[in-house]
């Protein structure tokens, strides 16, 4: 939306918007691979036995610290045992024997069950030593990685990197929700002020704080999420879904009208809420559930609601 609104024409921000759409692809594989090549990196170098380091710390020094000791050598030992049966396998599937290779991977995932079941272990005394502590560390895999093999002044540039994108994106995204919550909603509403440009500068700074805080109350809510990620990636599937399907029927379905397909867009939004609350299925197919039933119940509704003739132009010559 702020590409949309800060063109300075209509081809300017359709640029923007096509260029979003073409690189958001590659720059969401390339980001997932990142993730790939970590898991990789930790099959051949020592991984910790639980990501969460400045929480193993903790209790590593307290009282139950022969047990956190013991596990970490548990698993530094069944790791090496690892990562021995890993490269069994790759020599394996090198030489082309097919027996050789089946018995190497059954090894290897007899090794890794292993690993598993420490890593279950830990997690086990994290909560007899705290019942409130988080288990769930897939969300400190990645940030584990930099602190302990980047070096310090690429960490700080790295940091620095990521500070600055979210200040960007954020101070964007506030400035864009503020506008069009003016324009769209404020304007709308008090029509006599429409051309007060000087109060409209001062509403949309008074909705950019609102948005703020509101993103702040958001974030606050958002870390009492076991994974972050997963969090962020499943309120994205319960929306996302709804909002492909009203731009697909813009383009593909021209004889929809916005009635019909506001309505549709308001029933299928209900019917990914009803479906998330009583389904257990991935979460992802609510992307393809949302759009599939907004643009169908856009059809259905367009085919009950009755035409609207539009008004012919008076030709008459004077």
């Amino acid at each position: 939306m702020q590409r949309y609104i800060g063109g300075a024409s209509l081809r300017e921000g359709r640029l923007g918007l096509m260029f979003n759409a073409l690189l958001k692809i590659p720059m969401q594989f390339f980001i997932l691979l990142l993730g790939v090549f970590v898991f990789v990196f930790y099959q051949f170098q020592p991984a910790p036995v639980f990501y969460n380091r400045a929480e193993w710390t903790h209790h590593a020094a307290g009282p139950h610290a022969a047990v956190f000791h013991a596990l970490e050598e548990k698993h530094a030992a069944l790791h090496i045992v690892k990562q021995e049966k890993i490269t069994a396998w790759q020599a394996a599937r090198t030489s082309g024997d097919a027996t050789a290779e089946a018995a190497a991977r059954t090894a290897l995932l007899a090794a890794q069950r292993a690993t598993d079941e420490v890593r279950a272990e830990a997690k086990t005394a994290l909560l007899a030593a705290d019942p409130r502590a988080k288990t769930k560390d897939s969300d400190y895999v990645f940030i584990s990685f930099i602190v302990a093999q980047l070096p310090h002044g690429a960490v700080g540039l790295l940091i620095a990197v990521m500070i600055a994108a979210a200040l960007g994106s954020k101070a964007s995204e506030l400035n864009a929700l503020g506008t069009t919550t003016t324009i769209d909603l404020w304007r709308q509403l008090r029509p006599l002020t429409a051309h007060d440009e000087a109060r409209n500068v001062t509403v949309a700074k008074w909705f950019t704080a609102f948005w703020g805080l509101f993103a702040i109350g958001f974030a606050l809510f958002a870390g009492f999420a076991e994974n972050l990620i997963e969090a962020i990636n499943i309120l994205g599937s319960i929306f996302y879904g709804v909002v492909l399907g009203l731009f697909l029927t813009a383009f593909f379905l021209k004889r929809v009208g916005g009635t019909a397909v506001f309505w549709g867009a308001v029933a299928a939004q209900i019917l990914v809420f009803v479906l998330y609350a009583t389904l257990s299925i991935s979460y992802l197919w609510y992307n393809l559930i949302g759009c599939a039933a907004c643009m169908i119940l856009g059809l259905i509704l367009q085919t009950l609601l009755p035409r609207i003739t539009p008004i012919a132009s008076d030709t008459r010559s004077s």
